[in-house]
């Protein structure tokens, strides 16, 4: 009787397949049998390990998360990644640093969408969920005074991810219309900055947070109430000073 098969190492192994596979033709265009053929196991084994193909691909993208997040926190120039909102005006930023350090799935979603895969998308119901977090988020911190009111959060969120996936997205836009590659560091660190000067100009709220407004003293006076009050006294003053008239002497 032949050795167990070391169950970790062969599920390892499909997922590795699958990532390449995915990489390479997308969702759509990726076969069952190609990962098969790559692991170096059947097809049937495969379907023991995971529920079919959307199986493996939520195991590929669980795995692209853990390896996009490991990568950006020995990134020091990568924000909070725990709370993309703890500096509001930097959420643009924040975005596309975690796309460079995901660049895996940047390709992933340009495919998916080259396939035309618009609905029944792999892993829908939890990307979506997943997004609504991000947007409920967003729509917190515009109530608490630490983001912009006015913009409407669902399509904020959109904008986020255009800003930070586009220019890798469509790397032959991005030289076209800068005349830089977007894997050329020069590049990174222009975008970085306009994506921080428009995070400033669009994002940070034009008045204090409400907590802080709450925690203030009591609202201080106009800066012209004195000189009002000294006019007024002046005017009694000078009203005091006039003779009293007596109605009955009167000419």
């Amino acid at each position: 009787m032949g050795r167990p098969r070391d169950a970790e190492k062969t599920r390892s192994a499909i997922v590795m397949a699958a990532r390449q596979e995915f990489l390479q033709k997308g969702y759509a265009g990726a076969r069952m049998e190609a990962i098969a053929r790559a692991a170096g196991v059947t097809k049937e084994l495969i379907y023991h390990y995971f529920d079919g193909k959307e199986g493996i691909f939520n195991e590929v993208r669980q795995q692209q998360n853990l390896d996009a997040h490991a990568a950006s926190r020995a990134d020091d120039r990568v924000l909070s990644q725990d709370d993309p909102l703890a500096q509001p005006d930097m959420l643009f930023v924040w975005r596309f640093q975690r796309a460079l350090a995901n660049p895996e799935w940047v390709r992933f979603i340009t495919w998916e969408a080259a396939q035309g895969q618009e609905t029944g998308i792999p892993g829908e119901e939890q990307r979506r969920k997943t997004i609504a977090r991000s947007v409920g988020a967003i729509r917190g911190a515009q109530r608490d005074g630490r983001l912009a009111e006015g913009l409407d959060p669902k399509l904020l969120q959109l904008a986020v991810f255009a800003l930070a996936n586009y220019p890798l997205a469509y790397a032959q836009i991005t030289r076209l219309a800068t005349g830089r590659s977007p894997s050329d560091p020069r590049f990174r660190k222009d975008w970085e900055a306009f994506l921080a000067q428009l995070g400033q100009r669009l994002l940070r709220p034009q008045s204090p947070p409400a907590v802080a407004r709450k925690a203030g003293t009591r609202k201080a006076a106009p800066s012209n109430a004195a000189p009002r009050k000294a006019t007024a006294r002046k005017a009694t003053a000078r009203k005091a000073e006039r003779p009293s008239v007596n109605p009955s002497k009167t000419p």
